[in-house]
């Protein structure tokens, strides 16, 4: 953990990973649906979405869209250096419903979104909170609204589409702003 924090690009080593993708993707044929994984290009701070060439790169692009920031190094591959796209995007609903409205009309648009945080914040008491408890609490905090953002910003964009259904998890996740983090 101390190298990881110190002298590494990350606290833990993705090495695993790359294998475990390779392995698990091997026979993903080409996609037949839109889909859109977004990845956040470390040197100019550009999410990247609508990846032409996932079908030929789809585990180096699934490798990045895991390189969370600070837990993992940064993702070489692609010509670049990668995180993952919640660096800047929690939720990118207006990626898909942009693609949706190329060839459909907005009232033929259903969107349905899969929330990495409950659909309301939880109440806590406070009263005997130290700093870390301060800290952890404002973390859960900037990061359910950083998820709802996205997702209050596109049906308010989007008036004339069906949001069908918004599912979240029924209780808290723990560790939300320290997802990797075990007790």
């Amino acid at each position: 953990m101390v190298e990881g924090l110190t002298i590494k690009s990350g606290l833990y080593n993705d090495k695993l990973l790359g294998e475990f993708l390779a392995t698990e993707l091997a026979d993903i044929g080409p996609m037949q649906r839109f889909t859109d994984v977004g990845i956040t290009d470390v040197v100019n701070g550009v999410y990247v979405d609508n990846i032409e060439t996932l079908d030929t790169n789809l585990v180096d692009v699934m490798f990045a869209s895991f390189s969370y920031a600070g837990f993992f190094p940064p993702a070489e591959s692609m010509g670049g250096t990668w995180f993952d796209g919640a660096v800047i995007w929690d939720v990118d609903v207006f990626s898909a419903v942009n693609k949706c409205m190329e060839t459909h009309a907005p009232a033929d648009i259903v969107v349905d979104v899969l929330l990495t945080s409950q659909k309301s914040l939880s109440r806590v008491d406070a009263s005997n909170f130290n700093t870390l408890h301060t800290l952890l609490r404002s973390g859960r905090i900037l990061r359910y609204y950083s998820i709802m953002d996205g997702l209050l910003r596109a049906q308010f964009a989007y008036p004339d589409i069906t949001f069908r259904n918004i599912i979240s998890p029924s209780a808290d996740l723990e560790h939300q702003f320290l997802p990797l983090l075990q007790d």
